[in-house]
């Protein structure tokens, strides 16, 4: 990962050299932008964890963790991603999810694999997992935010679903530039407070690894 490190003394007719661009005749500044934490815009290594469609549970229960044993290692979640899958109509009713932050890693499930935007970079550490419906652990941090999703299938609600087709669930966190930071022995959770095995769900859940 490049990071944004260095300085440079300037001084006009002499000093070190400054990175330009000539546009209409006129030199001008050239400018890479980074992350908060110092890493230059496109060089971070990204990761996606994707859960594809799942029945939602017909109880209250973990529907996705991801966990960061790593001891050096810095996890920040950029993106979390709810999508529905529309299936033959059923009337479904609303149910409540909640993201929770968790200390203990998360057992049982199905174990998911990471994709990477780009392949070149660095297949993801060991020690950073996830899982579909953890069946253990994932024993709950801090309590991070709630929302509720109908999950009926009807014509109304397949709109509803092409609306927020997308919408990052992590909200103000990622718009400050932040992210959810998650060090050694840190995760989330993603937890169905609702039983209602109606419809399928997915979550996409965006990361870079520092």
């Amino acid at each position: 990962m490049a990071l944004a490190g260095s300085s440079i003394l300037f001084t006009p007719g002499s000093g070190a050299t400054f990175a330009t661009h000539v546009q209409g005749g006129k030199e001008h500044n050239v400018l890479m932008r980074a992350w908060p934490n110092g890493h230059l815009i496109g060089t971070e290594q990204a990761y996606v964890f994707d859960t594809g469609p799942s029945a939602v549970l017909g109880a209250a229960g973990i529907f996705f963790d991801l966990f960061n044993a790593d001891a050096s290692l810095i996890v920040r979640v950029l993106s979390i991603q709810m999508r529905q899958f529309i299936e033959a109509a059923v009337t479904g009713g609303d149910v409540t999810w909640q993201a929770t932050k968790t200390t203990a890693v998360g057992t049982g499930g199905t174990g998911l694999t990471a994709w990477l935007p780009d392949t070149g970079d660095t297949a993801l550490d060991a020690d950073i997992t996830a899982r579909l419906k953890a069946t253990g652990g994932a024993t709950s941090g801090a309590a991070l935010y709630r929302w509720s999703r109908q999950n009926d299938d009807s014509s109304r609600v397949r709109a509803m679903g092409l609306m927020d087709l997308g919408w990052n669930r992590l909200r103000g966190t990622l718009w400050l530039g932040k992210g959810l930071v998650l060090r050694q022995n840190q995760g989330f959770k993603i937890e169905q407070i609702d039983g209602n095995a109606i419809s399928s769900m997915s979550f996409t859940v965006t990361f870079m690894v520092e």
